[in-house]
């Protein structure tokens, strides 16, 4: 996984055991959970959430103010990942056990009657530091993963009447994978796309693409709904050498889809010997007649060789990163007459600066994007830009020494969570033994800005 010793980190994935990660020799050790939960939570997996609600210590009651949510009631740590057009948020909350923690998937409701309330699907996640996964559709639908009863995460879907769906896991002729996560779903609910993985005997991982079609079927004559499980296409860029010399990318996922069937996602590979990743950022098309997907490499930033696709709205707009040494915001758009993508690099909150690590997580359909910018100290900071004003990038004002946006809707809401420094008795700043600023648990935080 992509980790910051910080709360800013960029989209990764580890699931299935503390081997199952990507992280870059390049950057800074990051994580946006600074405690690593799989160990705990494999020995509760049988435990199961009561569905329940709490009422949110702050709510905001007018426009363009600022969310201080704090933790879910009980919880050590409180994030929200992302939001619907309706202001429902969903997100993960760390619940004390005895010997640890377990991830609950949560939600609360930011606008209307039920402002402020937050509420407990059930759900025990295996999802094991990837709080960055999940997302929740505008008919309700959230999705992320569920703790099997073999201690392994399964790629989930719940339902707001508290039913629920087991998605699968990818299986071949060799067998079925260890682990599945379902990261995002589009506003109709009608697609979901995440990946499925499995640990290979030399210690690298290989990770199948995946997209989930529902459709309704009749059961016992009553309308039932049901998902179909399909690989999505990579059309020889996972073989050796296809995209960087002597580098097979095995590792593949969908991060965000969209209502026309549109998925952005990436390819990699993570070599845990050297400690080295190489990463490219792709967009599945729908084929005309509904028979499938196929796939398509997003440009590269001049003179910087890897890239990220995290989102996707509905009219094509892709949002992510660049990077290599450092990390850029980045924004791509497809010529609607050429059908040729182009990327653009976006600005920084601290534009004097030619180093940090800054990424555009997600993008709403009025061009609206949220992720965060580092400062000079590599804290990062809740931010948004425009698609539509390329040189447009301002705080967010989330609360907190540090702070991340993971999701926004057509409202202007934006959400995500936010960290504070920890000082001693004497008012001194704490830091770890690699120089880090030590955090206090992660807390929920939103901003509406519209």
């Amino acid at each position: 996984m992509k980790r910051i010793s910080i709360l800013a980190c960029i989209l990764g994935l580890c699931f299935v055991s503390m081997s199952w990660a990507q992280q870059p020799a390049t950057k800074p050790p990051i994580g946006r959970h600074p405690q690593h939960r799989m160990a705990n939570l494999l020995s509760k997996a049988e435990r199961m959430a009561q569905p329940g609600s709490y009422r949110a210590s702050a709510v905001a009651l007018d426009k363009s103010k600022t969310w201080d949510l704090g933790f879910y009631p009980g919880a050590s740590t409180t994030a929200l990942q992302s939001i619907n057009d309706f202001g429902v948020a969903m997100g993960w909350a760390d619940m004390p056990v005895e010997g640890g923690t377990e991830t609950h998937m949560i939600g609360i409701p930011l606008i209307g009657f039920h402002a402020g309330q937050w509420f407990d699907t059930g759900v025990i996640s295996g999802e094991n530091d990837t709080g960055e996964a999940g997302a929740i559709s505008n008919t309700g639908i959230i999705v992320g993963n569920i703790m099997d009863a073999d201690g392994s995460p399964e790629a989930y879907a719940w339902m707001p009447n508290h039913t629920g769906f087991h998605l699968g896991k990818y299986s071949d002729a060799s067998g079925t994978d260890d682990g599945s996560i379902a990261i995002g779903i589009n506003h109709a609910g009608t697609l979901i796309v995440g990946n499925s993985g499995k640990l290979l005997p030399d210690g690298t991982t290989r990770a199948i693409p995946l997209v989930w079609t529902s459709r309704v079927v009749s059961n016992d004559g009553q309308p039932t709904l049901s998902w179909e499980m399909h690989k999505l296409p990579t059309d020889g860029l996972e073989k050796l050498g296809a995209v960087f010399d002597g580098i097979a990318l095995i590792a593949w996922g969908g991060w965000g889809v969209n209502d026309p069937g549109q998925i952005a996602g990436d390819g990699w590979f993570y070599d845990p010997v050297l400690d080295e990743w190489w990463e490219i950022a792709v967009v599945w098309t729908p084929i005309k007649g509904g028979t499938g997907w196929k796939v398509q490499r997003l440009p590269m930033a001049a003179g910087i060789p890897y890239n990220e696709a995290l989102g996707i709205n509905d009219l094509g707009e892709i949002v992510g990163d660049v990077w290599e040494a450092n990390a850029f915001p980045a924004l791509y758009q497809q010529d609607p007459r050429t059908k040729k993508w182009s990327v653009h690099v976006l600005p920084t909150t601290s534009p004097d600066l030619d180093y940090g690590w800054s990424v555009a997580w997600t993008i709403n359909e009025l061009g609206d994007i949220v992720g965060y910018c580092s400062d000079e100290n590599w804290i990062g900071h809740a931010t948004r830009w425009n698609s539509h004003n390329l040189s447009f990038a301002e705080s967010l004002g989330f609360p907190g020494d540090t702070s991340a946006a993971y999701g926004v809707d057509n409202l202007g809401i934006a959400v995500g969570g936010y960290q504070n420094f920890v000082y001693d008795a004497n008012g001194n700043q704490e830091f770890d033994q690699y120089g880090n600023p030590v955090l206090t648990p992660e807390e929920a935080a939103a901003a509406r800005f519209r």
